[in-house]
């Protein structure tokens, strides 16, 4: 059990006969009047169907929380909206659909290694590393006079489509490092 509070992003959780991972966490302060309280407003998606809910909770509601079976798989290839994996254990290839991996997808290259999420026999979801190194596949070329600072930002397209703001130093070919959970530019890979 946990509760609401400390039910993050990632989290699996039971309601009912349904299975949730929370896709998104956030506090709202309450002013209670005989102390502060939060709530916890969470986007959940059921692993299952795969439909998205939103829900609220006092931050103290207790939450059936879940260890899904993990195991390495090497990211192989995507066509038609079917992601391919291999086990790295027992050489299985497993199948995925896009909905399946949701925004994962964003931070997928070949060759990449991630957990891969079982419940009751059936693949579920993938876990990434919190951070990842990304090539920039597109930006605009860098202004003279933009330092190492970072206050000058633009868009990036990177290798696998995603775009996100990087400061304007960063050129095409470049290599960032990315966080997965927020899709944030940390810094520059380094060699």
């Amino acid at each position: 059990m946990k509760t609401a509070f400390y039910a993050r992003t990632g989290t699996v959780i039971t309601i009912g006969d349904d299975i949730f991972r929370v896709i998104k966490h956030t506090l709202k302060s309450t002013n209670k009047w005989r102390g502060k309280g939060y709530l916890v407003q969470m986007r959940l998606k059921n692993l299952i169907t795969g439909a998205i809910a939103e829900e609220v909770y006092d931050s103290e509601d207790k939450l059936e929380d879940i260890i899904l079976k993990r195991s390495k798989a090497e990211f192989l290839y995507e066509a038609g909206g079917i992601y391919a994996f291999m086990n790295q254990e027992s050489y299985e290839q497993i199948e995925l659909t896009a909905e399946d991996i949701a925004d994962a997808r964003d931070f997928l290259t070949e060759g990449q290694i991630v957990d891969v999420q079982e419940h009751d026999g059936r693949f579920v979801g993938i876990v990434l590393p919190l951070q990842v190194k990304l090539r920039v596949a597109e930006t605009e070329p860098g202004v003279k006079g933009n330092t190492a600072d970072g206050r000058v930002t633009k868009d990036a397209t990177l290798e696998t489509g995603y775009v996100l703001k990087v400061p304007g130093f960063i050129e095409t070919g470049d290599e960032l490092m990315v966080n997965t959970e927020t899709g944030e530019y940390l810094e520059r890979a380094k060699e």
